[in-house]
């Protein structure tokens, strides 16, 4: 299968961004396989979306996207910048993070966590990079 730029350049952010399935917390004997990307990067950010959006083909309402913030941050804002980049409705963020005060207080547009649920997705993501990464 011939990977487009885009694929690849999504694949490759998944793969060192992303969050890998991992085994449930709370006692439970499954294991969760959400597509997440976590970035500063606002061109990541949006990087990994396009992939998502033009290459998967994902269905936009199962998008959710979560901040971590400083305290000391202007929270409001920070969340309309990345609705805003991102094009997801602030209804679909979930409870933003804030942590104890940063170091660069007003500077940070904090660390944007990008999730999509959905472990077919999940598992075609991971066969398509381990396609990618066997042809080199």
């Amino acid at each position: 299968m011939r990977h487009n730029l885009r694929e690849i350049i999504g694949l490759i952010i998944w793969w060192t961004e992303g969050t890998k399935a991992y085994k449930d917390k709370r006692g439970k004997n499954t294991w969760v396989y959400n597509v997440d990307v976590t970035n500063t990067n606002p061109e990541i950010i949006k990087l990994f979306l396009d992939f998502l959006r033009k290459d998967v083909k994902i269905d936009e309402s199962r998008l959710k996207l979560q901040l971590q913030i400083h305290k000391g941050d202007d929270q409001c804002a920070i969340e309309n910048y990345w609705s805003n980049l991102t094009n997801i409705p602030k209804q679909r963020f979930t409870k933003t993070i804030i942590r104890p005060q940063g170091n660069k207080i007003g500077k940070s547009r904090g660390t944007c966590k990008i999730r999509y649920s959905d472990k077919s997705i999940y598992l075609k993501l991971d066969s398509s990079l381990k396609r990618l990464l066997q042809k080199n």
